[in-house]
């Protein structure tokens, strides 16, 4: 996820504001932007939705790319996309430019790497209760995932924050104490709905000869 400067988006500038502009721009398979952050002023923008879409499917969310806007170059990556909650089309963007030179936060997804012990050979679950993580790195070293190896863990051992080794360019943001990954025991086998269960056996006292007429 690091920048790569061959992936890169066209944009111009946009100078009709509103929802009734913004209507005419989606009829013309345009996405309004707003690009913002590095110093500069915001601006307003559209791009091609198909090439829009095209760089999410392919790289992501959290891809650096470089926007052109007529000839003004700049890698940004992308901060916010509103979509259509009923219909699902592309809405609005917020870009935001970044420094290569200079640190910021990212997001970053997990990928859990290897069988945990305590799966293969005990029955365990693996549960995996977080997802990304927020890092703080330049933008050239950001990486695509944060591998979790859960190899080693056993039955009932989790995985936190604070066991990640990233080394040194890169800043673990989240709580140390945040649990990556957790094996925990299979739920105890509950008993059949309207099974039988044996019932105490009753020894019922005859009379005595006393009682006998």
């Amino acid at each position: 996820m690091s920048f790569d400067n061959s992936i890169s988006l066209s944009a111009k500038n946009r100078v009709e504001r509103g929802k009734n502009a913004s209507r005419r721009l989606r009829a013309d398979n345009l996405v309004p932007v707003t690009v913002y952050g590095g110093g500069q002023d915001a601006i307003s923008a559209t791009v091609t939705k198909r090439d829009f879409a095209a760089l999410i499917r392919h790289h992501g969310r959290n891809v650096i790319f470089t926007l052109d806007v007529e000839g003004a170059a700049a890698p940004v990556k992308i901060a916010d996309v509103q979509i259509d909650p009923i219909k699902g089309f592309l809405v609005h963007a917020d870009l935001m430019r970044i420094s290569l030179t200079e640190k910021a936060k990212f997001d970053v997804p997990i990928k859990i790497v290897g069988e945990a012990d305590g799966v293969k050979n005990f029955g365990g679950i693996l549960d995996v209760p977080t997802h990304t993580l927020e890092i703080r790195c330049l933008p050239t070293d950001i990486p695509a995932v944060i591998e979790v190896d859960v190899t080693s863990l056993g039955l009932g051992a989790h995985l936190s924050v604070k066991d990640l080794k990233l080394g040194d360019k890169i800043e673990l943001l989240d709580d140390p104490e945040t649990v990556l990954a957790t094996v925990v025991s299979p739920k105890a086998e509950e008993p059949v709905e309207g099974a039988a269960t044996a019932e105490p056996e009753v020894i019922k006292k005859g009379k005595g000869e006393d009682e006998k007429k």
